[in-house]
């Protein structure tokens, strides 16, 4: 066998391999998304429309939804996405932190409003534990995508090195 092809069966496998640490850190992203999502409504406080009758910043937080589900789609199709999930991995990160921890009159305090709502320790703590998992996992996925999107550069330099060296030897 040839080392181009071994070359190209390597490229294959880096490519199907970063293609499932998406989709793995997508899913796991989207599930502590819902969780989280699921844990505001419980507490019932920082919800809003389609739980109570206002429009707040959480009915907009739902439009995540929106961007992550078509990226996990494609992603599970073959589809090689990795700059959209860097999107919305940052455009994630964003919108959480702004949220949560900058100290604004509006954010959501963790400690304030999530862990001391609830009279129960444990269950506050759950509720940290669910948030934390959330950061962690979306700062994952944008870690992932970007690792992903650098190796796709470094391939494609690689390969138009090859062509041009090919081109080179013909000549």
């Amino acid at each position: 066998m040839s080392a181009g092809a071994d070359g190209a069966r390597g490229l294959r496998a880096t490519r199907e391999s970063s293609r499932r640490w998406l989709l793995v850190i997508a899913a796991s992203a989207t599930v502590f998304s819902i969780l989280h999502h699921v844990e505001h409504v419980a507490r019932g406080n920082h919800s809003g429309w389609p739980f109570q009758a206002e429009v707040t910043p959480f009915t907009f937080s739902l439009l995540i939804y929106v961007l992550i589900l078509p990226g996990i789609y494609l992603t599970a199709r073959g589809r090689d996405v990795a700059g959209y999930h860097l999107f919305v991995a940052v455009t994630g990160l964003a919108l959480l932190g702004a949220v949560h921890f900058v100290p604004t009159g509006g954010q959501e305090s963790p400690i304030h409003d999530i862990y001391i709502v609830y009279e129960s320790p444990v269950a506050g703590m759950l509720a940290l534990v669910i948030l934390a998992g959330l950061m962690t996992s979306v700062g994952l996925l944008a870690i992932t995508a970007f690792v992903a999107l650098h190796r796709r550069a470094g391939e494609r330099a690689m390969w138009g090195r090859a062509q041009w060296i090919g081109t080179a030897q013909l000549t």
